[in-house]
């Protein structure tokens, strides 16, 4: 299995059941803590990429995931692959992911919707490989890309909050 001519697949329902939930939950939490807020300013927990906007870098909540899904992706990326890091982010209304590709420690990337607002609608994650694709990803969905290959970005949130992991692995 590869993720194709595309180089992408979006998997529904990756992540389901007790373990979204509990995840979606904690997330928000998590950034909405003083804890966040001061670990932010002390470990860089808030990114420059999409600036006053609560990440975390490597949770420890994540880090498992990224060896949850180790098996898994490896059969999509059809090569064999190790954990580098993981990425939490709860996006608010009016946040903006400028067009980009990632580092190199993103060689194959999962993004992974957590939880959403009741009544928000979608927000599209845009993927350009060999076209421009929109990916609409309901919580528990992922999708897998090729991260520092694929320019990707998302337009101005109309949303109240998203909560989002990012998974990234590199061919071993």
């Amino acid at each position: 299995m590869s993720l194709g001519s595309s180089n992408f697949k979006i998997v529904r329902g990756m992540l389901q059941g007790d373990l979204l939930d509990f995840l979606g939950y904690y997330t928000y939490d998590k950034a909405n803590s003083p804890e966040a807020v001061q670990q932010g300013e002390r470990d860089h927990l808030r990114s420059d990429a999409v600036p006053n906007t609560p990440s975390l870098y490597d949770d420890p909540s994540t880090r498992y995931l990224l060896h949850y899904f180790l098996h898994d992706m490896k059969e999509y990326a059809g090569v064999d692959l190790e954990p580098t890091y993981s990425y939490l982010r709860v996006y608010k209304n009016g946040d903006v992911l400028h067009m980009h590709t990632d580092r190199a420690e993103c060689e194959y990337s999962v993004s992974l919707t957590l939880k959403r607002e009741h009544g928000d609608e979608i927000w599209p994650l845009y993927l350009h490989t060999d076209q421009i694709y929109q990916a609409l990803l309901e919580e528990g969905d992922g999708l897998i890309y090729k991260g520092i290959e694929s320019l990707h970005w998302r337009e101005i949130f109309k949303g109240e909050r998203l909560a989002q992991v990012f998974l990234h692995y590199v061919k071993r």
